[in-house]
């Protein structure tokens, strides 16, 4: 799936509330998803996380921070001082995501898919056109530019 054309370009920045956590990405996206999975729900204590994923070697991130293991392949990680949920790494892949809330702007990426929709809260209307899947995209992340 391509990049959505509204996207604006890299440089992104962002961080936690307090500030003593902050990234910056040099790449553009490689995939912009809002996951509505159980655990992305708890984690963020929120009905979904809308999270914009980036080439690792693309990312540079200050600040202290540590991680839950919210499954095999995850590890969310958060800020020590607030605990803002800052990135989320996956264990086998070369690729950090960040929730768009976390960016200072947060309008500057949209998203192009929801993914894990046989989780989504009941209550919620998706009726925003972008594409559903019940679980996992079963497209890949794009190639990074």
């Amino acid at each position: 799936m391509a990049a959505d054309p509204r996207n604006l370009p890299p440089p992104y920045e962002g961080g936690c509330a307090c500030g003593a956590v902050r990234f910056r990405v040099e790449a553009a996206p490689i995939g912009v998803r809002i996951c509505h999975c159980r655990i992305c729900q708890q984690a963020m204590a929120s009905p979904f996380i809308v999270q914009a994923s980036f080439p690792k070697s693309a990312v540079s991130v200050t600040g202290e921070t540590a991680y839950w293991q919210s499954s095999p392949r995850l590890r969310r990680h958060f800020c020590l001082r607030c605990g803002t949920r800052v990135t989320i790494e996956p264990v086998d892949g070369d690729r950090l995501a960040f929730p768009l809330a976390t960016f200072d702007d947060p309008g500057a990426l949209h998203p192009e898919m929801h993914i894990w929709v046989t989780s989504r809260i009941p209550w919620l209307k998706l009726d925003d056109g972008l594409p559903q899947h019940p679980e996992a995209s079963p497209e890949p992340y794009r190639t990074p530019e």
